[in-house]
């Protein structure tokens, strides 16, 4: 595992919460408004291969869409003081969770598609502050609406969609290097585990929002 970049990203960072117990996990429902694109047969339940998508990267979708649904679900309904709530004083607001799922899958985004060891200059620009969390993003990201979070989640999906139909089941397990030996298929699970842990967080700060 490549140890110097991503030794400061330290993805499981908040509140002690790294659980994704069957107690805490929220089914996702097809057909709100916020919805991710659908993958096998309409059906966000059917993991599997999608039309568009060569068999592995589309089960890899079809599991990236199940968790982002899931913070759709524990999410949309939450008003801006809830989002921006903390529940103590190192705690991150459930809106910069969002955030940081999308950062997280820009800068995976940068490392796999576009073989860069971080962000690009332009996305370091934008997404760092999302990404590293802590005292400046608690500063920095609140005051929005749910859409703002949950549109900036989707772009970044749609982007990552686009660059996956360009590649092939091959790639995706290819792209270890020396000083990093997860391949490209490790690297997007790990995108995807990553969602589920800041899910089981937001799950856990919407249980604790004051009465």
């Amino acid at each position: 595992m490549k140890k110097e970049n991503f030794s400061r990203r330290k993805f499981i960072n908040v509140a002690g919460i790294s659980t994704f117990a069957a107690s805490n996990l929220i089914l996702p429902r097809f057909g709100n408004a916020y919805s991710s694109e659908v993958a096998v047969e309409d059906n966000i339940n059917h993991i599997g291969p999608v039309k568009g998508f060569t068999p592995q990267i589309g089960t890899l979708i079809s599991m990236l869409d199940w968790l982002n649904e899931t913070v759709v679900n524990v999410t949309k309904n939450l008003t801006v003081e809830q989002l921006d709530y903390l529940h103590d004083e190192d705690s991150n607001t459930i809106g910069s969770l969002i955030m940081h799922l999308a950062a997280t899958e820009v800068v995976y985004q940068d490392i796999t598609f576009h073989k860069l060891e971080d962000f690009s200059k332009e996305n370091k620009d934008k997404w760092n502050v999302a990404m590293e969390l802590g005292p400046e993003a608690r500063d920095k990201i609140k005051g929005n609406k749910i859409d703002y979070y949950l549109e900036a989640m989707n772009a970044v999906r749609a982007s990552t969609k686009a660059e996956m139909k360009k590649r092939d089941d091959k790639w995706l397990l290819s792209g270890e290097t020396k000083a990093w030996d997860w391949n490209n298929y490790c690297k997007w699970f790990h995108v995807a585990e990553h969602y589920a842990n800041h899910r089981g967080q937001m799950t856990w700060y919407k249980k604790r929002l004051p009465k």
